[in-house]
């Protein structure tokens, strides 16, 4: 890309002394710099509402405001407070000056008469710094117009893939309920579990989609999670911290990339709630290891859940328009946040005459996230 076509940064120069601001200009201005001047405090900040100033270079001896007490106000505004501040001064090398200087926010303290060559180097610097971060800003902005576009095409796209199911979950329902003959009622009983798979890898689906970095740094190595939830059962009824039986079936490979450490603590906090809320009714916990790219934990119990347990449980309303947030509450907090830390996903629901499920799922290694 040629200089012309790069991105103009500009740099502020204040100095009570009209002679210096016409030099420092000569010195520092070309096609990549714009150089902003100010012959007092005030009009400095004047500039500084209205430009976007990679570096501020003060005189440090002005009347009425001089540099340090332009570099603290400056300091004291939200807009202002990160800009890199370089102080000039034709006075000797006073180290209490100097400690003033690095005090008030100073990144270097110079000393005139001034090397050119010095001073161009270090405006450079600084204007390159200046234009990644700004680079940086405005990919960050973008991504996050293109999260909230697929927030609203998830809502879209979840709501009509939902409508479908409902119906076809009535429809096997009647099916099982109407139909006379048994190889029909098994048809019906068969749609009736597919369509509510679909419902919960939709969930995960919106749950990955939307999901915020996590403040959780895993150290995830080749394991397997199947091991490693038999070890947690059996802690847990060692530790006589699940009053409800246990049954636990695998299906297929359960081997992925996990934190030990980190998804045993979620697991002890998983079993530890459906066992509070079972009512005595057996955990089934199993795993399901047929799938290329994930492995996916279901605990289930045959009791239902009253509104504020699942409300703690699960949370309530609605975090996109047209779609129930498959994000859980309070009381799974620390589990969720560990599979996404992960890659992955918790999500969970309970309803009258199924029963309640939470469902964990983890992608098999980084690659498949």
């Amino acid at each position: 890309m040629k200089s012309m076509e790069r991105e103009k940064i500009s740099v502020l120069v204040v100095d009570d002394i009209a002679q210096n601001l016409l030099a420092m200009s000569a010195m520092l201005g070309n096609e990549d710099i714009e150089i902003l001047t100010a012959s007092s405090g005030p009009k400095a900040l004047e500039l500084l509402l209205v430009h976007d100033v990679a570096l501020a270079i003060l005189d440090v001896q002005m009347p009425d405001m001089d540099g340090f007490m332009l570099a603290e106000l400056m300091r004291g505004t939200e807009r202002t407070r990160r800009i890199p501040i370089v102080f000039l001064t034709a006075g000797g090398h006073d180290e209490q000056r100097i400690f003033a200087g690095y005090g008030a926010g100073a990144v270097d303290f110079l000393y005139k008469p001034i090397d050119p060559c010095v001073l161009r180097g270090k405006v450079a610097v600084f204007a390159e710094l200046h234009r990644h971060r700004r680079a940086l800003s405005q990919r960050m902005a973008e991504q996050e117009r293109l999260q909230r576009l697929n927030s609203l095409m998830l809502s879209a796209l979840s709501h009509d893939i939902r409508t479908p199911l409902t119906a076809l979950t009535l429809n096997a329902e009647i099916l099982v309920r109407r139909s006379e003959t048994p190889a029909a009622q098994q048809a019906g009983a068969r749609i009736k579990s597919l369509t509510a798979m679909l419902g919960r890898q939709l969930d995960h689906l919106v749950n990955l989609a939307r999901q915020p970095r996590d403040d959780l740094h895993p150290e995830p190595v080749w394991a397997d999670f199947g091991a490693l939830v038999r070890e947690c059962i059996r802690a847990s009824e060692a530790r006589g911290a699940s009053p409800a039986a246990i049954f636990f079936n695998q299906e297929g490979d359960a081997h992925c990339e996990l934190d030990a450490g980190l998804l045993s603590e979620a697991l002890d906090h998983l079993l530890l709630q459906a066992a509070t809320h079972a009512e005595g009714h057996p955990l089934s916990v199993e795993i399901d290891g047929e799938a290329r790219r994930a492995v996916t934990l279901r605990v289930r119990f045959a009791a239902s859940l009253a509104a504020p347990a699942a409300s703690h449980l699960f949370g309530s309303g609605f975090a996109l328009e047209g779609i129930s947030s498959p994000h859980v509450g309070p009381g799974l907090h620390f589990a969720e946040r560990v599979a996404r830390a992960h890659g992955g996903s918790l999500i969970g629901h309970s309803k009258n005459g199924e029963g309640t499920l939470f469902e964990l799922m983890l992608p098999r290694s980084t690659e498949a996230r």
